[in-house]
């Protein structure tokens, strides 16, 4: 099974035992449909030559960010109306950083750094942006300083500004004890590895939420579904051979929040991963773009994601995207 009944019922009585304002701060505001997503006045008007836009940033001891939208997208609508709303992130990315738009299917020409030209779309493709929202920051000679792949809550955002500007210790160091646990990833049939830690703000919500349900549980077999506990720290086997500490993993592969998702083929090769706040119709769509093999055929997630929903609709399905 991929859920123990057993650690099922201890998070619904934890989440019962929780405040109604904690789980107010979760709650998801939905996009009507044909609404157009506003775009906050602090925004960033720019030609699009990056090269001059990060010398702009510097000069004013400020940073660049790259943000690619798209329209219609939840995620992004609760990343404006929410996050960038919110006193404190509005005010502190107001101050430090430079923030441009840049549509995920968009048209415009970019100038990059090294000169050369690319549309926006083309850039994505490039970057490999598999999510909307997607925030890259760079530093000041250009480099990806932070990228946060998909939707983060206003707590979590603030966590990862923290640690962005206090240019905090990685996941893993040194000192940390190994666990007595020892875990192979197996190889045969895709693996839906799960990365957990103490405190993970929206482990609970996701597992009863979403792990609960049936359509997610079905999909979860045709994977060998793997939790690693980050606070147990066991010592990891991956396909290749190579061992390390959960944590070494966790850092490697540069996860920042949690829970956080790796979806490996059935040799072990990573496929997709969701290192973000997301809801059971986008990580359904995970589950079956990897189970499937549908990056064969289609290597932009975001592609798949808009077939999938005409597909379902198509069967008369209603889709709640946030659900």
């Amino acid at each position: 099974m991929p859920v123990i009944s057993y650690r099922r019922c201890l998070l619904i009585l934890i989440m019962l035992f929780q405040s109604l304002s904690v789980l107010a701060e979760h709650k998801m505001m939905v996009l009507e449909q044909g609404v157009q997503i506003p775009q906050p006045d602090w925004f960033k008007e720019s030609f699009l030559d990056l090269g001059e836009d990060i010398e702009e940033a510097a000069d004013a001891q400020r940073n660049l960010v790259l943000y690619f939208h798209q329209a219609g997208c939840p995620y992004c609508y609760n990343l404006i109306t929410q996050v960038f709303r919110d006193p404190v992130v509005n005010a502190r990315m107001q101050q430090s950083y430079d923030l441009i738009a840049l549509d995920l299917w968009g048209d415009r020409s970019i100038t990059l750094p090294d000169g050369s030209e690319l549309t926006e779309k083309e850039f994505a493709v490039k970057l490999r942006v598999q999510y909307t929202p997607t925030l890259i920051f760079l530093n000041a000679d250009g480099s990806p300083q932070l990228r946060i792949d998909g939707y983060r809550p206003v707590d979590t955002f603030l966590k990862q500004l923290d640690q962005l500007q206090a240019k905090a210790l990685p996941l893993a160091s040194p000192a940390d004890e190994i666990g007595a646990k020892t875990l192979d990833i197996p190889i045969g049939k895709p693996v839906a590895i799960q990365f957990v830690s103490d405190d993970c703000d929206h482990c609970l919500e996701f597992d009863v939420d979403i792990l609960e349900r049936s359509d997610t549980q079905q999909l979860l077999n045709n994977f060998t579904y793997i939790t690693i506990d980050l606070e147990g720290n066991p010592q990891i086997t991956l396909p290749d051979g190579t061992r390390l500490s959960a944590k070494q993993w966790a850092s490697k592969l540069g996860l920042s929040y949690f829970p956080s998702w790796l979806l490996l083929d059935a040799q072990g090769i990573e496929q997709l991963r969701i290192d973000a706040y997301v809801r059971a119709f986008h990580f359904n769509s995970a589950l079956e773009y990897v189970s499937e093999h549908e990056y064969l055929r289609e290597p932009e997630f975001q592609r798949f994601i808009n077939e999938r929903g005409d597909r379902l609709r198509a069967k008369g399905l209603k889709l709640e995207i946030l659900e």
